[in-house]
């Protein structure tokens, strides 16, 4: 693998190119609309606690009966 490989040298030469304005505002638009979070219901936030308390609860109920 010493012999230099002609494409890339090629292609290092090649003066670097700027995207048009216009799709580089269109890609941020589209990348800022995708990656926004979205809204979580309130059901599924109270779900997860209830499921973390329950689950604690379970835990030290356990725990407590081992000894």
């Amino acid at each position: 693998m010493t012999d230099p490989d002609p494409v890339l040298a090629r292609l290092a030469e090649l003066p670097p190119s700027q995207p048009d304005p216009e799709f580089t505002a269109k890609l941020r638009a589209h990348a800022h609309r995708v990656l926004e979070p979205r809204r979580v219901h309130p059901i599924w936030t109270l779900a997860a606690a209830a499921s973390v308390v329950t689950y604690l609860g379970w835990a030290l109920y356990y725990t407590s009966r081992l000894y």
